[in-house]
């Protein structure tokens, strides 16, 4: 299934122009998950793409096998930016940010953008190793640690930085990927109460989800189980 999204909005960088945004795919299964950062950024920016879905590989294994080989590193998402192709989930998503000047104004902001994408990553990663692990006592025992341990720990350590660096941005005191990737992050958990022993980020999550261009894809985007 193909879904194809345009939206036009004034974009965030006053050195971007349309005329500068070429033709736009990201390709990805029909889930939110590796693409869903990325399509968080494509809406914030309001620039015109093309969601291309692919079905989940345990709908037809055999098919996700043979059409894998076909991509760089055997695995999705790809970005197609004009006659450009791009790989890996974070690959994907730092080129987008620096695009629409989401990534940082200097070496420094970029490398404190760096820094909260990376501490979230580590806590992404640990949630999807819940998901693909298959012994069920294991499961169990990972996925308990994953909401008692490692999210807690995620949150406090960001809501420090967020405070320390004026509580209503994360870097520069302005918006940035780290803000849209914290709220990704946040709307995903399946336990919101969490959210309640970290006041300044369930702040800043509330101001990114209620953004015009992101209420809207959240309003409009499919619903998949993650």
């Amino acid at each position: 299934t193909t879904i194809t999204v345009s939206r036009t909005i004034q974009l965030p960088n006053p050195m971007l122009v349309s005329s500068d945004i070429p033709a736009i795919k990201l390709t990805y299964f029909n889930l939110r998950a590796r693409a869903e950062p990325s399509r968080l950024l494509l809406a914030y920016a309001g620039v015109s793409y093309e969601d291309d879905r692919l079905p989940p590989p345990w709908e037809n294994i055999e098919a996700w096998a043979e059409k894998k080989t076909s991509y760089p590193y055997g695995c999705l998402p790809m970005l197609y930016w004009g006659g450009e192709e791009i790989a890996q989930s974070l690959a994907i998503t730092r080129f987008l940010a620096t695009k629409f000047g989401l990534a940082g104004r200097d070496n420094l902001e970029s490398a404190q953008v760096d820094e909260i994408i990376h501490a979230l990553q580590d806590g992404i990663n640990a949630g999807y190793a819940v998901l693909h692990q298959k012994d069920e006592k294991k499961k169990s025992e990972m996925a308990a640690k994953h909401k008692n341990e490692t999210v807690p720990s995620v949150l406090a350590n960001i809501e420090k930085r967020l405070i320390s660096r004026g509580g209503q941005f994360l870097v520069g005191n302005t918006l940035s990927w780290a803000d849209i990737q914290t709220f990704f992050f946040c709307s995903e958990l399946g336990d919101q109460d969490v959210l309640k022993n970290v006041p300044a980020v369930t702040n800043l999550v509330a101001r990114m989800g209620n953004l015009p261009n992101i209420k809207a894809w959240m309003e409009a985007r499919p619903n998949n189980p993650f």
